[in-house]
């Protein structure tokens, strides 16, 4: 997004971003999801198997109502992936990991 189709009025305060069009910010969107669904293909052994049984593929990404072609991620994917399956960086680059009781059967983790 190039500083010259903002509104030049708006105050310096506002990130780019909160100055977008709604173009500019669909156009935004579509980037960062196709980028995170490449990410997810190219780094998640999961996420290439259920998007190939689905028949879709990271480039099929155009636009944003092409989301809903791509399979949902639930509870059991997290369980059969346990413990670090779904990671798609090193585990030394994660912040963060959250892992539930697995009272109600296998723990499930999220970095």
């Amino acid at each position: 997004m190039s500083e010259a189709v903002l509104d030049p009025s708006a105050p310096a305060v506002f990130s780019a971003v909160e100055r977008a069009s709604r173009d500019e910010i669909r156009a935004i969107q579509r980037g960062r999801m196709a980028q995170a669904l490449r990410h997810a293909y190219e780094n998640v052994p999961h996420y290439r198997r259920s998007f190939g049984a689905a028949g879709i593929f990271q480039n099929d990404f155009h636009e944003l109502e092409d989301i809903a072609k791509f399979p949902f991620t639930v509870k059991t994917d997290l369980r059969d992936n346990y413990p670090f399956g779904m990671l798609a960086v090193p585990r030394e680059k994660i912040a963060r990991i959250h892992v539930s009781s697995g009272t109600t059967g296998k723990p499930v983790v999220v970095g």
